[in-house]
């Protein structure tokens, strides 16, 4: 069976994509992590034995030449999604767009107003979420490994949420909320 170029830059595409929802909560989507990380392991695999096969053969420069998309996009794409990781951008970028309910939760919180039960702040779907009128926090569904990972919000400062739990500053009044 003969997949084309492109064929080949969709997938890598498509697991671009998918690593980058995995990478874009604080500690990752764990399931996604082991997930796409299987999956870059057999794309990179077959890439690299085709790769092997067409240097090994006649006029392989007319095949890479021909077959551009093949050898060109995964490249990209692979060090296009490994440096928006490296620099935290999916964490960032999801962080952004739930900003406004993040915000919201924050001045209702503030106010007096009880947290009560929340399935999901923004695009983060709520595992865990406590807290007081200065400060609350929430941890994320299905994040880490062998903690659990989601945001802390403190008017004052670092906040006092629960002893087993550090954080870490992400921006303005907003913590990164590690669970071990």
């Amino acid at each position: 069976m003969n997949i084309s170029g492109r064929t080949w830059g969709m997938f890598a595409v498509l697991l671009g994509l998918g690593m980058i929802y995995a990478t874009s909560v604080p500690g990752g989507h764990f399931a996604w992590l082991m997930l796409g990380s299987i999956g870059w392991l057999s794309f990179g695999v077959g890439w690299l034995i085709v790769l092997g096969v067409v240097l090994a053969r006649r006029g392989r420069l007319v095949t890479l030449r021909r077959n551009w998309p093949f050898w060109a996009v995964p490249p990209l794409v692979v060090g296009l999604v490994g440096s928006l990781i490296y620099v935290g951008a999916p964490v960032r970028m999801r962080f952004e767009l739930s900003r406004s309910g993040l915000d919201h939760l924050a001045k209702t919180v503030s106010e007096g107003t009880p947290l009560g039960k929340r399935h999901w702040i923004g695009l983060y779907p709520v595992e865990y979420l406590e807290g007081s009128r200065d400060a609350f926090g929430f941890m994320i569904e299905d994040t880490g490994f062998f903690g659990s990972y989601g945001f802390a919000w403190s008017s004052s400062g670092a906040p006092d949420i629960d002893a087993t739990g550090y954080y870490r500053h992400f921006d303005g009044p907003w913590y990164i909320w590690i669970d071990d």
